[in-house]
């Protein structure tokens, strides 16, 4: 068994486990950091652990600390926080389970 302290952090993003079926991802989000809408290749659950956020997908609602919502892959969405927020991200499956999975590059 494994313990992970999850607290606000200066990095902001911050991979906190892959077990290969999972990915788990914690966010720090200052007040007004915005996640522009982008897409996932995996199923994904969004924690709320402290704060408040925005979260538009197919409509938009706003999340605080104890909530959680839940998206399809391939639907596009982002994320504004109206204070600092502590966030969990978690995709099933892992991306890089997927064989097709391929970094986007930085061009």
């Amino acid at each position: 068994m494994k313990v992970y302290p999850l607290k606000f952090e200066e990095q902001f993003a911050k991979p906190i486990l892959d077990n290969g079926v999972s990915k788990v991802v914690q966010f720090s989000f200052p007040p007004g950091k915005v996640l522009e809408k982008h897409k996932t290749s995996s199923d994904i659950l969004v924690f709320v652990l402290q704060g408040r956020i925005q979260f538009s997908a197919n409509e938009e609602v706003t999340l605080q600390a104890g909530d959680m919502v839940s998206l399809e892959k391939n639907v596009e969405h982002s994320l504004k926080a109206l204070e600092q927020s502590l966030v969990i991200l978690v995709l099933t499956p892992s991306p890089t389970a997927h064989s097709i999975f391929k970094p986007q590059s930085s061009q």
